[in-house]
């Protein structure tokens, strides 16, 4: 929980930014480029709006979109948005989102997945074959080992029209074999590969650089989950209620 205290440093920054705009007071800034009211842009201020914004931003309407933005924030602060609670829930969930967001691309860049060729052509095959397999729905992990079905149903698909996950759970798998349990909004499915047959469509099959990529990307997202999955694990969770909650988030 120790980024809670980094979202209050934040808003606490962000209200002392607030209160020496409001107080009226300038601030002395080395290079000025440019000066909206009170407000003063230094010329490296600038520079650095230029550097972390997008192409088009840093084009002839550059200046107008910075003037522009400092007149919107001048104007929600006369109007005393800054201070109503909905801004600073606001800043707290951009916070977060942006937090986590920089985590995951840290995690996922970390992850390197071996793909072999004998992976490349079991998947390559697979893309040419008709499959019946059996899906088996459980309500919790506790039904996943006791045993405990929800509900069954089994499919027959081309391989190549079935989703990417699905491809990835089943494509190495020999009939009679079962998939990892995997958490869905059904509950915890797993699949178990019944028969393999030849396909009787001609289709296109990718070529090696393609399955490669494929592949990899679904293995960083295996092991990503496993790496979710073994976090919570070491986690210290309690969950004190027992009461259903909404889609909107309403218990």
């Amino acid at each position: 929980m120790k980024y809670i205290y980094y979202i209050i440093g934040i808003l606490i920054l962000i209200t002392i930014g607030f209160s020496f705009r409001l107080s009226g007071l300038k601030v002395e800034v080395s290079e000025p480029a440019i000066i909206i009211n009170d407000r003063i842009i230094s010329k490296s201020e600038l520079g650095e709006r230029a550097k972390f914004g997008s192409y088009h931003s840093r084009g002839k309407g550059f200046l107008n979109s910075v003037i522009t933005r400092e007149l919107l924030i001048q104007e929600a602060i006369k109007q005393g948005i800054h201070k109503e609670e909905a801004f600073r829930k606001s800043v707290e969930t951009f916070y977060e989102q942006s937090l986590i967001k920089v985590l995951v691309d840290r995690k996922y860049q970390s992850l390197s997945p071996a793909v072999t060729k004998d992976m490349i052509g079991k998947f390559k095959e697979m893309l040419s074959k008709t499959i019946r397999y059996t899906k088996f729905v459980y309500e919790n992990e506790v039904d996943v080992q006791n045993g405990k079905v929800k509900s069954t149903e089994t499919l027959e698909n081309d391989f190549i029209n079935l989703s990417e996950s699905l491809k990835f759970s089943l494509f190495l798998l020999t009939p009679g074999a079962s998939s990892k349990p995997e958490f869905s909004e059904e509950g915890y499915v797993v699949y178990r590969l019944d028969n393999v047959s030849v396909s009787s469509k001609a289709n296109n099959i990718p070529n090696d650089s393609q399955v490669r990529a494929f592949l990899s990307d679904q293995r960083k997202r295996a092991q990503f989950d496993l790496w979710m999955n073994e976090t919570k694990e070491k986690a210290d969770i309690q969950i004190l209620t027992h009461e259903k909650v909404s889609e909107e988030g309403q218990i």
